[in-house]
């Protein structure tokens, strides 16, 4: 029991600290998930341009067009 509490306690600490911390090892932290994020998505083979809603929206409309004027 003791030794858990320990474990909780430290835990707390290194939050804590991490909290303390000055704003530029947030940003680092951050950086680097969006790195990760970003190279998940490469991997991925999905472009941004893939998802784009404007190249959506314009095929969608093209498509009723020829719809009408068939």
């Amino acid at each position: 029991l003791e030794l858990e509490l320990g474990d909780v306690l430290q835990e707390f600490q290194d939050v804590v600290e991490e909290l303390k911390a000055p704003s530029e090892s947030k940003h680092h932290s951050y950086q680097r998930v969006l790195h990760d994020a970003k190279s998940r998505i490469e991997d991925n083979g999905v472009e941004d341009s893939d998802y784009s809603g404007a190249s959506m929206g314009n095929s969608l409309n093209t498509s009723e067009e020829e719809l009408h004027h068939a």
